[in-house]
């Protein structure tokens, strides 16, 4: 908690690999508002949740109206005293997806320093959408890295996203791991895996490659 000025507001970047994320981020000591997928407008309870707050709602499939939409909601975050979340790997599928630049460009835009945060754990208590099972007592570690500030050349977003996992993979609560036999391919949405897990990497180039 040392690295959270109270006072500051974060473009919050945090390892995803559960909807019980967004519980640990709220035990933090900061306002947050979240940037989360549009689809998720429709579920019920959830999506009047999500409007009413005033959380941004992107389509990572759409990345150009994404940014845009970040780098309008930046400014608004921090003229309320808040720190903007956005999930770098943008999906919860598992250690191996890879970051995207998007957070680190609304940063370096607006000024705003980043908040790196590793979770793990999470997938633990909800497995949606994988399975329905909800679990209780388990344990969610969140370790706050001190911010960063822009630039963020692309070596550097690199170097962050490494060290990152490498915190994630020696946190005491496990991580979620992406299987792409088991879990499915997810056409239609986009993301990338980190060339650092060859073996996922190569499942999911055949795979598209073989639908085209």
């Amino acid at each position: 908690l040392e690295h959270i000025d109270p006072a500051a507001s974060y473009i919050v970047a945090p390892l995803h690999e559960g909807f019980a994320d967004v519980v640990g981020l709220l035990h933090l000591p900061m306002n947050l508002r979240f940037a989360a997928r549009d689809e998720l407008v429709d579920w019920p309870a959830l999506g009047s949740g999500l409007r009413a707050g005033g959380h941004i709602l992107i389509s990572p499939e759409q990345p150009r109206a994404a940014l845009r939409s970040l780098l309008r909601a930046a400014p608004q975050a921090r003229a309320a005293h808040e720190s903007l979340v956005v999930f770098p790997q943008g999906s919860l599928l598992g250690i191996e997806t890879a970051f995207g630049h998007g957070a680190f460009a609304v940063a370096e835009r607006t000024g705003m320093p980043v908040l790196p945060i590793v979770i793990t754990g999470s997938h633990r208590v909800w497995e949606h959408p994988f399975s329905p099972l909800l679990r209780f007592r388990e344990r969610i570690a969140i370790e706050v890295l001190a911010p960063i500030e822009a630039p963020f050349p692309g070596s550097a977003i690199r170097t962050l996203e490494r060290h990152m996992k490498a915190r994630a993979l020696a946190s005491p609560a496990p991580v979620r791991r992406y299987d792409p036999a088991v879990d499915g391919f997810w056409d239609g949405y986009r993301f990338a895996i980190d060339p650092d897990f060859a073996d996922v990497a190569e499942a999911v180039a055949r795979h598209r490659a073989d639908l085209d």
